[in-house]
C-alpha cells in the first residue's frame, strides 16, 4: 500500500516533512510520524534532510513492538487518533513507549506514529 506524501503534511509543523533513517519524517509537539521512503507515492521535493526529533525518540518508535490490533475510531481515542484514518483505517497496532510515556501506532505498511498521551486518549491518561 502507497502513502500519499501529502497525508504527512497535516502532521507536521509548518507543513514540513523531514528525511532521516530511510523514512519521512513529519513532527509536531508530542508527535512524530515515520513512513518509509518506498512506500511513498507522490513527489518526495520540498523533503528536508535531517530529523526533526532527538535520533533515539526516532529509533524507539522504529523499534516499538506491537502488542495489539487496534481500531481508530474507538472512543477512548482522542480525535489526534481519528486523523490517522486517513492513511488507512485498518490493520494498526498498538504498541505502547513506557520512557516516553507514548504509545505507537503501527500500520502493515510500516507506518509509524507515536504520540503522548494527552494527544492519544480523551482525558490524557496513560497506562502502561
Amino acid at each position: 500500500m502507497a502513502i500519499v506524501m501529502n497525508s504527512l503534511l497535516p502532521f507536521a509543523a509548518n507543513r514540513r516533512v523531514y528525511r532521516a533513517f530511510g523514512h519521512a519524517i513529519a513532527a509536531d509537539c508530542g508527535l512524530v510520524m515515520l513512513v518509509p521512503l518506498a512506500t511513498l507515492d507522490g513527489p518526495l521535493l520540498g523533503m528536508v534532510d535531517g530529523c526533526p526529533v532527538p535520533w533515539n525518540e526516532v529509533c524507539q518508535t522504529l523499534e516499538a513492538a506491537p502488542a495489539s490490533p487496534v481500531l481508530l475510531d474507538s472512543p477512548d481515542f482522542a480525535v489526534t487518533v481519528s486523523r490517522l484514518a486517513q492513511l488507512g483505517t485498518e490493520n494498526w497496532q498498538l504498541a505502547t513507549l513506557p520512557a516516553l510515556r507514548s504509545v505507537v501506532f503501527c500500520h502493515e505498511s510500516g507506518a509509524r506514529v507515536a504520540m503522548t498521551a494527552d494527544l492519544a486518549f480523551r482525558g490524557g491518561s496513560y497506562a502502561a
